[in-house]
């Protein structure tokens, strides 16, 4: 079979999924070929990974998250719908996956190719959480309807260019998110969604390959001091932040790893401190069973794969879906987030100024609550052993290439 992967461009974790579900469907003799922004294709360059370039409405204004702009003309839109158009009469695909990408489900649709999705389930319609907030707390109310006027602004412009191709509005852009088969990442004791046959908990896919940095692992195991994670993904970070929070950690007695993300910036941050380590890309396969402590902006990846290993996430987003990671990892009881909700409505600096308002005991606090609580080692236990039950790429691929649902 031939198969088109298509990730949405604002964060190099949808493009690492397409990579690893390229490997698996490579390894079971199949032809996949992935396609990404012109911005990203340096990245799979480096890798020897024959690829596409597509244009995303995602570089409109090059935003890690969802943003007005990448909606706000159709016209956009509808170039982007008909290049992944024209790639598909070219390649020719047998069945296209799109992960985290609001065009492609219309361009499977248009050249009559099977269609299905892979995501997180707190960004699809059947969710019924608001973002960054769980129930009862202030704001919620407030948060839910700025996000339902959003995805009613995304889609009203996008039923603009999906009537071009005299294709049906939409009401909710979350719904080109979904597939005839939606997967998700993650999985129901982190964020419940009531059963459905086209919803299908896949499991975290992780991926192990990019050009990581030579860290010396043997230093990190001494057991001098506790080892602490700082990750902000691969956006663009805020350094003060960052700086704070390193040297909170430092105060506390943590030896820190500082994972840039390909953020130079980063790398300069507190340079002549023996316990700070900053890498370019952190190999987080080799370092995370070693920490006590991950403190990140929320990605899922970055998630997953602490809990994999029984390591507390401490969260400081930049954005809704990021601080919603950090409820649900508070639900499960293997996380918590650094600043109480905020009302976001698109500047990620409610956050950053939420945590400019609490002092250094403060953030202290939370992190020795966390970090020193039992209930947090026996919750990431528990935790883990539900995360083994799923098998990720594996069940993925299976049921990609036999094309039907699987028990």
């Amino acid at each position: 079979m031939r198969f088109l992967l298509v990730p949405g461009n604002n964060s190099l974790s949808h493009i690492a999924k397409c990579l690893t579900i390229r490997e698996s469907l490579i390894q079971r003799g199949h032809d996949v070929l992935v396609a990404v922004s012109r911005k990203n294709s340096h990245s799979l360059q480096k890798l020897f990974i024959d690829h596409e370039i597509l244009s995303d409405i995602q570089e409109n204004d090059g935003a890690g998250l969802p943003t007005v702009e990448w909606f706000k003309y159709p016209q956009n839109i509808i170039d982007c719908i008909n290049s992944e158009i024209d790639l598909i009469k070219r390649y020719k695909p047998d069945h296209i996956l799109g992960i985290f990408r609001f065009t492609i489900k219309a361009s499977a649709q248009i050249a009559g190719i099977p269609y299905d999705s892979l995501a997180c389930g707190c960004m699809i319609p059947d969710s019924q959480e608001v973002l960054g907030f769980v129930n009862g707390e202030r704001g919620r109310e407030a948060q839910q309807i700025i996000l339902n006027g959003f995805y009613r602004y995304a889609a009203i412009k996008t039923s603009m260019a999906l009537a071009a191709f005299g294709l049906e509005e939409i009401s909710d852009i979350r719904y080109m998110l979904k597939g005839k088969r939606t997967f998700l990442w993650d999985f129901p004791e982190f964020l419940s969604l009531s059963p459905k046959k086209d919803i299908i908990h896949v499991g975290p896919i992780l991926w192990k390959h990019w050009p990581y940095d030579k860290i010396n692992i043997a230093n990190l195991n001494s057991g001098k001091h506790p080892l602490a994670v700082v990750a902000f993904g691969t956006c663009a970070p805020h350094i003060v932040v960052i700086k704070r929070i390193t040297r909170i950690l430092l105060e506390l007695g943590f030896e820190i790893i500082l994972a840039a993300g390909g953020q130079k910036e980063i790398l300069n941050i507190m340079p002549d401190e023996p316990l700070v380590t900053a890498c370019n890309f952190a190999p987080f396969y080799k370092i995370i069973p070693l920490a006590s402590l991950i403190v990140s902006h929320g990605g899922q990846m970055t998630v997953f794969e602490a809990l994999q290993n029984k390591v507390p996430v401490l969260v400081m987003p930049s954005q809704p879906e990021q601080a919603h990671s950090g409820a649900c990892l508070e639900r499960i009881g293997c996380g918590r987030r650094l600043v109480a909700p905020q009302l976001f409505q698109g500047n990620p600096d409610v956050f950053i100024e939420a945590l400019a308002r609490m002092s250094d005991n403060e953030i202290k606090s939370v992190i020795t609550g966390l970090v020193n609580n039992p209930q947090t080692t026996k919750c990431l236990a528990g935790i883990k052993k539900v995360i083994k039950q799923y098998k990720g790429v594996e069940k993925l691929a299976t049921m990609l290439e036999a094309g039907k649902q699987c028990p």
